[in-house]
């Protein structure tokens, strides 16, 4: 009995001494030469929702080993998707250690702090918090040089611009439209990184043939995680682009031939295009004959004009006739319009009837000349008889 009680005496004594030795002064202060010296997260501002890789460096600019038992990640805020780091082993003087943690944010944006713990076998333990920014904001888009009306079967160029207003940069950047029933190209634009507070106009054509909605699809990566935004770019055809060429036809002048009509004049290009391929021709009720049955002007820029001369014959009847000024824009869509031109009823050139050819002086000079030669051939013929 009396040995027994020594026994636990002496053991109390010992871990008495043991847990004093633990907490010695000098595993304080060991300890205390441990230091986070690096910490990253990607991507760096999260979105609601959104997971994190958390990368913290452990450096020991201490003299002496520490022993770690656990190193963990506590947050209220976040998902902790990783293990906590358990039997962690010591950390030599001058040596350094990484924790890798994957964190995930839940849907409200702000500011927070979660904690790195690691608890040290010899002494206390390391409480180290570290702000997490969650930001709500996407990508912005929107469209530049969109016509106000758009022309069937008449190809547009828009341009779709996209600006970053997050604090981190984002990658992957594409975008993508939904043709549907209009012909758009390219189909697909990848533009990549889009650095914080930056913007990029990509260009696309359209050529519209109807009026369904054309949706652009951005989609972009913010770290791993994928994100897209949707822009409806509205359609609304109409026969006539407002900045189209558009020619019109002035100082026309009606002149008459022998059995045609010879018109002059200028013809302008009033849009704010350049009006390719003009030609000036006549059309039904009239029909065009040479010299001019076609003239052609050429390329009229904005606000340049050019003269025209085209012949034509009409019935004596017709006291109109329209002239038609054609055209085509830069991607070979051809446009028309015609300018009714007004003729003096009864005064133009009349042309011959094949009655008409010969008159009664040459009617009557040709048959006194067939009577002359039928009574000189009846007269020989009696002579020799």
């Amino acid at each position: 009995m009396k040995k027994r009680t020594i026994f636990t005496f002496f053991a109390i004594i010992l871990l008495v001494s043991v847990n004093t030795a633990e907490l010695l002064p000098e595993n304080e202060a060991a300890a205390a030469q441990v230091q986070v010296i690096n910490l990253s997260i990607d991507p760096a501002v999260l979105m609601p929702y959104d997971m994190a890789t958390v990368t913290i460096t452990l450096a020991n600019t201490g003299t002496k080993s520490v022993a770690i038992s656990s190193a963990q990640l506590l947050s209220k805020e976040f998902k902790v998707l990783s293990d906590p780091y358990g039997k962690v082993g010591a950390i030599g003087a001058g040596n350094s250690m990484s924790f890798t943690y994957t964190i995930q944010a839940g849907g409200a944006s702000g500011i927070f702090y979660p904690v790195f713990s690691v608890d040290y076998r010899d002494a206390n333990f390391l409480r180290y918090p570290f702000r997490v920014l969650v930001q709500e904001n996407p990508l912005e888009v929107s469209v530049l040089n969109k016509p106000e009306t758009f022309v069937t079967g008449k190809k547009e160029d828009i341009t779709i611009h996209i600006g970053n207003p997050r604090d981190n940069q984002v990658t992957g950047v594409t975008v993508i439209p939904q043709t549907g029933e209009h012909e758009i190209t390219p189909t697909s634009y990848f533009s990549g990184v889009l650095a914080p507070d930056s913007s990029v106009d990509i260009p696309f054509s359209v050529t519209p043939y109807g009026d369904s909605p054309i949706e652009f699809t951005v989609q972009y990566q913010n770290g791993i995680n994928q994100h897209e935004i949707s822009y409806t770019l509205p359609v609304e055809t109409g026969k006539k682009s407002r900045k189209q060429a558009d020619t019109v036809l002035s100082n026309v002048q009606v002149n008459t031939e022998k059995d045609y009509y010879r018109v002059t004049g200028d013809v302008t290009n009033s849009g704010l295009e350049t009006a390719n391929a003009v030609v000036i021709t006549s059309v039904d009720p009239a029909v065009p004959v040479f010299p001019f049955k076609v003239y052609a002007v050429g390329a009229l820029k904005p606000d340049d004009f050019a003269s025209f001369e085209v012949t034509f014959r009409a019935d004596e009847n017709v006291t109109e006739v329209p002239l038609r000024a054609s055209f085509k824009d830069n991607d070979g869509n051809e446009f028309s319009s015609d300018t009714l031109v007004e003729l003096d009823s009864g005064r133009g050139p009349k042309p011959k009837k094949d009655e008409e050819r010969f008159s009664p002086l040459i009617i009557g000079v040709v048959g006194a000349l067939a009577l002359g030669v039928l009574g000189a051939v009846w007269y020989s013929r009696r002579a020799r008889g």
